[in-house]
C-alpha cells in the first residue's frame, strides 16, 4: 500500500506545476494558455486549495465540432486550470497503477505506443503465426466497437475504479467527478481521464481472449481489434463471446465493420491494407485515402504560399512529416509519386533552398556554425621537391653565417 500513489500526492504544487508546464507545450499561441502561464504561481496555489478542500474541480467545457473525414466528432474540451488537474492525475495515479494491468498489446494513449506500435504487433503475430504454421492458410477477425466513447457506462467504471483504488477513496471521487461532468453515458474527447479510461474499460475482455480463449495473435487500439487463429469455426465462436462480454458492459459491435477473412486476403487495421503471401511476407500498404488526401493538401498548400499565408518551411515541414509516417508502408511507389508531385509544386523554392544552403563549400566548428575556409592550391610533387632543397641550401647558408 505504500508504495502506491495517494490523493496527497496530487495536491503538490510541484506536481500540479509540473502538469501545467506539459499542458502549455505547443499551445502557447492560445490567449487562455498565455494568461494561465503569467498567472500560473497563483493559479496553482488556488487548485491547490481546491484539491485539499475537495471541491468539485469540473469547470465546464468549451464545445465545437470537428469533421474528419466526413465523420462529425462532437468536442467538449476542459479549460487549462481543469487540464492540468487531469495531466496531474492521469500521470501520477491511472498510468502507474493501470498501466501494468493491461495486456500488452493494449496500444493506445500510452507513451511507447501508438499506431505504428500497433501496426508492428500485428505483423509480429503473423509472422508467428507462418512460423507455427508454415502456411498463411488462417482467418483474422477484424472487430470494431460502435459509438465506443459514447456507450461507456459510468457505473461499470465506478466499480472498477473502486476495487482498483479502494485504499484511497478521494481519487475515486476525484475520477469520477471528472467523468461524470461528461452526462451519465460516455467519456469526452479530449480529457486526458477519459482516454485512460477508455483505454482500461474493456481490460477484462482483453485479458480473457488472451488467457481463456488463448488466442496469442490478439491486439486492440481502442475500438479496433483483431484476433487470429488457424480455425474459422473457432472465431466466430470467440465473436459470440466477444459481442455477449461486451454487451455487459454497455457496447455494441459494429457489425458493419466486424468480419472475418483470410489471411491471404487484404484486410484493413488502422487504415493500413495488409496481407500475407504465402511466402509468409506481410505486405502493408497504406489506404488510397490517405495518398489522396495528402496529394489535395500539397495542392492546398501550394495557394497558400502563393497567397503569403505561409512560408516554404512551414510546406517542408508538413511533408517530411507526412513521409516519416508512411515510411512504415510498404509504399515505394506512392513515395516516388509523390515526391514527385512535390517536386513539381515546389520546384523554385526547392531550387532557392538548394542553392542556399550548397552555394560554396562551408565546414562546421564546434559552436555549430558555418565558417568559410581558404584552401592552399595544389603544389606540383616537382615543384614542393625543388623548394626543399632550396630550403636545405638556405639552411646551410645560416649555419656558415652563424659560424663566422
Amino acid at each position: 500500500m505504500k508504495n502506491l500513489p495517494t490523493y496527497k500526492d496530487l495536491c503538490d504544487p510541484n506536481a500540479l506545476m509540473d502538469a501545467a508546464k506539459k499542458c502549455m507545450q505547443g499551445v502557447m499561441w492560445k490567449y487562455s494558455t498565455q494568461a494561465y502561464y503569467l498567472d500560473r504561481i497563483e493559479r496553482i496555489r488556488i487548485t491547490k486549495e481546491r484539491l485539499e478542500s475537495r471541491d468539485r474541480m469540473s469547470d465546464g467545457f468549451v464545445q465545437f465540432t470537428v469533421c474528419e473525414r466526413g465523420k462529425r466528432r462532437d468536442i467538449r474540451s476542459i479549460h487549462i486550470n481543469e487540464r492540468v488537474v487531469h495531466r496531474a492525475e492521469n500521470d501520477l495515479i491511472l498510468v502507474p497503477v493501470l498501466r501494468p494491468k493491461l495486456i500488452y498489446d493494449n496500444a493506445a494513449s500510452l507513451k511507447d505506443r501508438g499506431t505504428h506500435f500497433a501496426l508492428k504487433r500485428l505483423k509480429v503475430h503473423l509472422w508467428k503465426y507462418y512460423r507455427e504454421h508454415g502456411s498463411n492458410e488462417g482467418y483474422i477477425l477484424m472487430g470494431d466497437l460502435h459509438s465506443y466513447f459514447d456507450s461507456v457506462d459510468h457505473d461499470v467504471v465506478f466499480r472498477e475504479y473502486s476495487r482498483i483504488f479502494g485504499y484511497d477513496p478521494d481519487i475515486v471521487n476525484l475520477t469520477m467527478d471528472f467523468i461524470d461532468a461528461f452526462g451519465v453515458k460516455s467519456l469526452g474527447l479530449g480529457s486526458q481521464v477519459s482516454q485512460m479510461t477508455a483505454v482500461f474499460y474493456p481490460n477484462r475482455i482483453d485479458h480473457y481472449i488472451k488467457e481463456q480463449l488463448k488466442i496469442k495473435g490478439y491486439g486492440r487500439y481502442m475500438d479496433d481489434f483483431y484476433l487470429i487463429h488457424e480455425s474459422r469455426e473457432y472465431l466466430v465462436e470467440c465473436l459470440e463471446r466477444i459481442r455477449r462480454m461486451y454487451a455487459d458492459i454497455g457496447i455494441e459491435l459494429n457489425e458493419k465493420k466486424t468480419r472475418i477473412v483470410k489471411l491471404s486476403d487484404e484486410f484493413k487495421f488502422l487504415k493500413a491494407k495488409t496481407h500475407m503471401t504465402g511466402t509468409g511476407r506481410v505486405v502493408m500498404r497504406p489506404d488510397r485515402g490517405t495518398i489522396t488526401r495528402e496529394r489535395r493538401k500539397l495542392k492546398a498548400l501550394r495557394r497558400k504560399l502563393d497567397a503569403g499565408e505561409i512560408v516554404f518551411a512551414d510546406v517542408r515541414q508538413a511533408y517530411n512529416s507526412w513521409k516519416g509516417h508512411i515510411k512504415h508502408f510498404d509504399s515505394y511507389r506512392t513515395m516516388r509519386n509523390m515526391d514527385k508531385l512535390f517536386h513539381e509544386l515546389f520546384s523554385e523554392e526547392i531550387r532557392k533552398e538548394r542553392s542556399g544552403s550548397n552555394g560554396s563549400k562551408k565546414s562546421k566548428n564546434y559552436r555549430g556554425e558555418f565558417k568559410q575556409y581558404d584552401f592552399p592550391e595544389r603544389i606540383d610533387p616537382a615543384e614542393r621537391r625543388h623548394r626543399i632543397e632550396r630550403g636545405s641550401e638556405r639552411d646551410d647558408i645560416r649555419k656558415r653565417g652563424s659560424g663566422s
